[in-house]
């Protein structure tokens, strides 16, 4: 009997103890939780630390200073997740191993370089300190040949989804970016969007955009740099369009195949050198409209070409005529200093085409009517002109 109490006695006394030791936290209780502490650098990857940086573990966050550290403090030892974000950088998130005590963590963000504002995506080449032009390029309704909406955001952003691009092939497309970021030595923003239908509204959304896209990304200069403009079909009239409107802010257009430019008086685009492109086997109604303006324009001294290519509703094909043009204007025509006015064009100084016979000279030996005659601004561009024209003559003194 006194055995038996014995043993219930040493149980008891077991299970007590056992619950007390479960209680109090296990076999060590009251001895310190281990934490961590983490500390780096975080900077950009072409160099250059970056002030103003939010680090995130957890709910414990830092924002580096001038000279891009952080320390985050407090933290549970064992596996955890560092965020990294900056204005103008991509943001981040990596996976760490924080032993007890102090840890060091640098992080390399890379700079952001497409930006997004409603229906508009600006790429804004990584390393360029100050943007000095940008070029839009705004699409038509819908490609004729599948019916598909037109929009440009994928040329610009470089991507390779089937919808079609004001250029729908995918080389065509990736020539055309490839080109258009080599503009004005790189410092270029190219700019995509869905359609914007010739109106007032469509020119203060891409100017709005522009301004919001300058914020975003840390460029105010966006929001009145010059702009270059590139538009197929309506995108072509809007182009046309905007530079009426806006033409101390253009520095240049395209218009290719549209047929509801304004008809109106040109007003601030007479300034503004332009580029039409007619399409051979395109609906006469397309070839009226941007023939009419043309003349017009040219008339009242538009520094303005016509080409017609020998296609149908499709864009420019000679990206060589394309590019040379827009390269030439833009050496010409963007100021030294950021925020001065376009520099203007001297009819004088250019080349004429004579759109019947092809014959391509310089201002003072033109002979002909030079109020029909297409305006290029260099003897290359007038040569590329030549070209499509089916010309043969040149004469470059007399």
């Amino acid at each position: 009997m006194k055995r038996s109490i014995r043993l219930h006695f040493t149980i008891a006394a077991a299970l007590a103890t056992s619950i007390l030791v479960a209680a109090c936290g296990g076999s060590d209780p009251g001895g310190p939780v281990e934490t961590a502490t983490v500390s780096g650098v975080v900077t950009a990857a072409g160099g250059g630390v970056i002030q103003g940086a939010s680090v995130k573990i957890g709910s414990a966050t830092a924002t580096t200073g001038a000279d891009g550290r952080f320390e985050l403090q407090d933290l549970p030892v064992g596996s955890a997740t560092i965020a990294t974000s900056a204005p103008g950088f991509e943001a981040r998130s990596e996976s760490v191993g924080l032993n007890a005590g102090a840890n060091t963590h640098d992080v390399v963000l890379t700079r952001q370089t497409l930006f997004t504002h409603q229906n508009v995506v600006a790429h804004l080449p990584a390393g360029v300190t100050e943007y000095k032009a940008a070029i839009v390029f705004l699409p038509g309704l819908q490609d004729p040949s599948t019916g598909l909406p037109l929009d440009s955001r994928p040329l610009v952003r470089g991507t390779s989804e089937l919808q079609c691009s004001i250029w729908c092939l995918a080389g065509e497309r990736a020539a055309v970016r490839s080109r258009a970021l080599a503009l004005a030595g790189g410092q270029v923003a190219l700019i995509g969007t869905t359609t914007l239908v010739e109106a007032p509204a469509s020119y203060e959304t891409l100017l709005n955009a522009l301004g919001a896209l300058g914020t975003q990304s840390g460029h105010p200069e966006l929001a009145t740099i010059p702009i270059l403009l590139v538009g197929h079909s309506m995108g072509g009239c809007t182009s046309y369009g905007f530079s009426r409107a806006y033409g101390a802010r253009v520095a240049g257009f395209i218009t290719m195949k549209g047929a509801c430019h304004n008809q109106g008086p040109a007003e601030a685009a007479l300034s503004v050198p332009g580029y039409f492109l007619i399409g051979a086997q395109d609906a006469p109604f397309r070839a009226e409209n941007i023939t009419g303006v043309f003349e017009q324009g040219r008339a009242a001294g538009a520094p303005w070409a016509l080409s017609i290519d020998a296609f149908g509703h499709g864009p420019f094909v000679d990206l060589d005529l394309m590019f040379d043009w827009i390269d030439t204007i833009l050496a010409a025509r963007l100021p030294a200093t950021t925020g001065a006015p376009l520099r203007a064009m001297t009819e004088t100084a250019g080349w004429l085409g004579d759109r019947s016979s092809g014959a391509i000279a310089t201002h003072a030996c033109y002979g002909s009517d030079r109020s029909s005659a297409s305006w290029l601004p260099s003897q290359q561009t007038a040569l590329n002109w030549q070209a499509m024209a089916g010309g043969t003559a040149v004469v470059g003194a007399c």
